[in-house]
């Protein structure tokens, strides 16, 4: 049984709406950090598998935990909770993904490498690290394709990079030109996503924009949000984090300062809809975000969201 990432086949209908109201489904309700595994620590990425288990780079916890559908306790996928750069243990992850095979790719960001977890593995091996070859910087995020290409942005360098899952020299799909503003550059790049046609949308957060780059692109197109205009109307973003596109190409967008989950029409120029968060106010309640971080949709469209802080995961259906 695989676990290929089902966005890439899913369909949400276009006038789709979510329920204001979300479901904890990891992490305390309270918002507190821990280190049970029932508690979060500063959690910054997730991934959702076909079979609804939650996967959660648990960064101040230097773990990665896993969640069944309808548990609270969550189970050890890598890491222990300390510090290291064994191959058990990790430091500061970022990022997570899981492959066709079931194997765990995880951004093991403050060792400059990817680790891969087999299915039953305490121990990963090491798919990248550092290299007189090839620089990684920090790693914000990461994201497998349907061919199993590994694209993680490096927000040291501000580009995105893409890997052959066997390892290797990585290609630089996106951000050659260092930071700023430009349409080939990007400044405080986050989340990104790659679709089918392996286009690539970025969260390039403190120029307030999301950005698309078609396959061999040099520079990349404003998709969503204004360049270097933060603000709250509905053609405005302020700091985007994380971008998903679904199968019809509307993009949804972690709109973090705003507090707020956005969905963008496939022009580009309409402006986005606010789907969850909609009070434009930060917070812990049920219906309120604050500072989403992540977001992934399951294979039955529930939207999840992870906020900047240890606040916990959320699902809305």
């Amino acid at each position: 049984m695989t676990t290929t990432p089902s966005i890439w086949k899913l369909t949400i209908p276009t006038y789709a709406t979510w329920n204001e109201t979300g479901v904890t489904v990891a992490g305390n309700m309270n918002g507190t950090s821990g280190h049970d595994l029932g508690s979060l620590n500063i959690p910054v990425g997730i991934f959702v598998d076909n079979n609804y288990t939650l996967y959660i780079a648990d960064r101040d916890n230097h773990r990665v935990v896993k969640y069944y559908a309808n548990t609270a306790i969550g189970i050890l996928v890598g890491g222990n909770g300390t510090i290291g750069d064994d191959l058990s243990l990790l430091s500061g992850p970022k990022g997570v993904a899981v492959d066709e095979y079931g194997n765990v790719i995880v951004a093991d960001s403050d060792n400059y490498r990817i680790q891969n977890f087999a299915p039953h593995s305490t121990n990963a091996t090491t798919i990248v690290s550092n290299s007189s070859a090839f620089l990684i910087g920090q790693m914000r995020d990461l994201h497998i394709n349907v061919n199993n290409i590994i694209v993680i942005t490096d927000s040291t360098y501000n580009r995105i990079v893409r890997f052959n899952p066997s390892g290797g020299i990585g290609t630089i799909i996106a951000g050659v030109n260092g930071t700023g503003s430009a349409a080939d550059q990007f400044f405080s790049a986050f989340g990104n996503f790659i679709d089918t046609s392996e286009t690539l949308y970025v969260a390039d957060a403190e120029n307030h924009r999301v950005q698309m780059w078609s396959t061999g692109a040099t520079y990349g197109i404003t998709v969503a949000g204004i360049n270097g205009s933060a603000g709250s109307s509905s053609g405005q973003l302020s700091r985007p984090l994380a971008v998903i596109v679904d199968n019809n190409g509307y993009i949804y967008i972690a709109d973090s300062q705003n507090h707020r989950i956005v969905k963008w029409t496939t022009n580009y120029t309409g402006g986005g809809i606010c789907v969850v968060g909609c009070t434009g106010t930060g917070g812990v309640g049920v219906n309120q975000l604050n500072g989403p971080r992540d977001l992934k949709f399951d294979a039955s469209g529930n939207l999840y969201w992870i906020d900047d802080c240890q606040w916990p995961q959320h699902r809305y259906t």
